[in-house]
């Protein structure tokens, strides 16, 4: 085998690993928390009229044909179909009075997302991509997980592909689930040692770009072939009792997963529901199918609160649940609600809050906030804050131009935060 076919082999081989992103450099640190941040994403744009600002009193074709209940905070109804999350509903915050002009999916999802504007100029980075990626010495596990993928603008934006996610690739619910390319193949770690050999021919000290090169293919190496590394996307080493607790449904076994990876040393972990875009027949979309929305997203969340808390990680993992924007007050003509970006609602609990906090309040119809409004720059600023994120720090884009984490002008809501 002469030098150029080697190489050509190799750069074959690890074009394989779904992992390896770019070779460019990598940043400083920038926080030293040791939290976690677990996003839970409801892509297509959850309901808050039907879910967490519910409005009893509202004409029919407002309230709509699904049942509120006051939940144990007083004034706050939910729907009564997340009965487990009104359990624990006194041990989380609720923001009912997010506000934005973006009413488009892909606008309303990159606001929510990145706390910026749609931009022709420069894609800003989300959350994973700006939190948790600190300097990670011997640490070869991802700092920023997809489950089972990234939203187009849950990505790293104008920063480094390093900062990139890592994305499972399918449902941790469906039998046989395993990650995609993590299982090595026979002529990996023999590409791997020849080259190491041939880097050792330079006899030059490491660039700074070789150094990351090389963290990369470490971090490839230690997922593929060490065993402990690979059963934390493993949700089957988990007990029936555990996965029942959860659900045997793509929703729960998600969560399920999320949990074993900030466990196992995962900053961020991104969980993507796709389907909530009810623009017809919104009651019984939301409470029929293989599992009804509802009963997965009551079972999941109300699991994930109470593992978090059992094992002693709560204090140190932030779980948020948000989407672009709400639904539109007033049912249309197809028994659906439309997009509504003027008002929406955001569940949170974990690390860095306050307990049994509600902010924001919406008028008797719900169409926009009457006291709190809180824009996406707001919860984006808050999100980071609570789990110790440096939200002074610059990034640098590639012609230098510096970009604080944080809109200068946005203010976190200080209401929840511990």
């Amino acid at each position: 085998m002469n030098r150029r076919h080697f190489l050509r082999q190799t750069a074959t081989t690890m074009a394989a690993l779904p992992f390896l992103p770019s070779l460019l450099p990598n940043l400083h640190a920038l926080e030293k928390s040791n939290c976690s941040l677990i996003l839970i994403w409801l892509d297509g744009g959850m309901t808050h009229l039907d879910t967490f600002d519910c409005k009893p009193e509202a004409p029919p074709d407002i309230r709509g044909d699904l049942v509120a209940k006051e939940s144990k905070l007083e004034g706050v109804f939910l729907n009564e179909n997340l009965p487990k999350i009104g359990e624990i509903l006194p041990e989380s915050c609720l923001i009912r009075s997010i506000t934005s002009p973006e009413g488009n999916h892909d606008r309303g999802s990159y606001y929510m997302l990145t706390g910026r504007r749609l931009s022709p100029v420069l894609l800003y980075p989300s959350f994973g991509s700006v939190f948790g990626q600190d300097k990670r010495e011997g640490n070869p596990i991802p700092a920023y997980v997809a489950i089972p993928d990234a939203h187009p603008y849950a990505k790293q934006g104008f920063l480094p592909a390093t900062r990139a996610p890592f994305e499972v690739g399918g449902s941790p619910g469906v039998k046989g689930f395993s990650v995609k390319n993590l299982n090595p193949s026979p002529q990996m770690q023999r590409a791997m040692d020849l080259l190491k050999k041939v880097d050792a021919l330079d006899g030059a000290p490491r660039s700074e770009e070789e150094t990351v090169r090389d963290q990369f293919l470490e971090q490839a190496r230690h997922l593929s072939l060490e065993p402990e590394a690979r059963a934390l996307f493993d949700v089957g080493k988990e007990n029936e009792a555990t996965r029942n607790r959860y659900g045997r449904h793509q929703m729960g076994q998600s969560c399920l997963l999320a949990r074993r990876l900030v466990e196992g040393g995962v900053r961020t972990v991104l969980v993507r529901d796709r389907g909530w875009d009810h623009h017809r027949n919104i009651a019984r979309e939301l409470t029929f199918g293989f599992p009804p929305k509802f009963d997965a997203l009551d079972q999941s969340i109300s699991a994930l609160h109470e593992d978090l808390d059992r094992r002693g990680l709560l204090e140190n993992t932030l779980v948020v649940l948000a989407s672009e924007f709400g639904r539109t007050p007033r049912l249309n003509a197809a028994g659906g609600r439309d997009h509504w970006p003027r008002a929406s609602s955001t569940l949170l609990f974990g690390a860095g809050l306050k307990r049994g906090v509600v902010v924001g309040k919406t008028d008797p119809h719900g169409e926009e906030p009457i006291d709190r409004p809180v824009t996406p720059e707001s919860f984006f600023h808050t999100v980071l804050a609570a789990v110790g994120c440096d939200v002074t720090r610059q990034f640098h884009t590639s012609d230098g131009r510096p970009i604080r984490v944080v809109e200068e002008e946005s203010e976190p809501v200080k209401e929840i935060l511990a």
